[in-house]
């Protein structure tokens, strides 16, 4: 058989694939699975308030890790309860070294490239080319960061660092690795889409932040802070979301034959 013959069965393969996973997860089916746990409100409030400092952050996190690991091994609800705080910031500790090196890392790098660029600049008496360089390193980092949300490295990282046991493959690159392997790439682009909608409560929120903070919208302090709060809680139940949808693709690449590049690699 012609190799040109070929491709279309391949892509029409990839296609079936995540047409079949969108069939058996997709959003309704997550916030399902998150509302028929009948304290799931008062968790997300929780949750919410820990998202909002820099101290709670790993409680948080830690919580939507054990949801995670939860449904991927077919609990998907109801969701954990709070306790177990110890083993619970640890967890979430690492995952948020995960997403620190995937998202804030090349924000950092770009930003030292910038001030060298500007410092040199200056000193050579390039005023122009040092203003030019600013929207450039910002549009660099916009891009990138846009780019590592569309392929879902984050939450592909927090599978991977769940199924491992520990976090050395997750912060590795291993975690792109198998967010653009060929054969999982096609469900993972429909895990992100089918989440997407998850994130409009969050733009809602702060939208309304916003025009408090320009003065557009009266309330004051008292506002901006409950809004912040419910912004934690939007994120938080946004990442609910999320590892429910991811989980359900990482069992649907199991049941295909498509293990994860780790164990390929074992």
């Amino acid at each position: 058989m012609k190799r040109s013959s070929l491709i279309p069965r391949r892509l029409a393969a990839i296609v079936c694939k995540a047409v079949l996973f969108q069939e058996r997860m997709d959003l309704r089916t997550a916030l399902t699975n998150i509302h028929a746990d009948r304290l799931w409100w008062r968790k997300v409030l929780v949750g919410g308030a820990l998202y909002c400092s820099v101290l709670g952050y790993p409680f948080a996190a830690g919580f939507i890790v054990e949801n995670m690991d939860n449904a991927r091994k077919g609990y998907p609800t109801p969701l954990p309860p709070w306790n177990d705080w110890g083993t619970r910031y640890l967890l979430g500790l690492f995952a948020g070294i995960i997403d620190f090196l995937f998202f804030a890392m090349p924000v950092l790098l770009a930003g030292m490239l910038f001030f060298c660029v500007g410092i040199g600049s200056v000193i050579a008496g390039s005023e122009a080319f040092a203003n030019l360089a600013g929207p450039v390193v910002l549009s660099g980092i916009l891009v990138v960061q846009a780019l590592m949300f569309a392929v879902g490295v984050a939450p592909v990282g927090r599978l991977i660092y769940i199924e491992e046991g520990g976090p050395e493959r997750a912060m590795s690159a291993a975690s792109l690795q198998e967010a653009l392997r060929p054969q999982a790439r096609a469900i993972y682009v429909r895990a992100r889409l089918a989440s997407l909608p998850a994130y409009g409560p969050l733009v809602f929120v702060l939208g309304g932040l916003w025009l408090v903070i320009t003065g557009m919208l009266p309330g004051g302090g008292y506002l901006a802070v409950l809004l912040v709060w419910l912004a934690g809680c939007a994120l938080f139940y946004a990442h609910l979301v999320v590892c429910q949808i991811y989980a359900a693709a990482d069992k649907a690449l199991e049941q295909r034959g498509f293990g994860r590049l780790d164990r390929q690699l074992r």
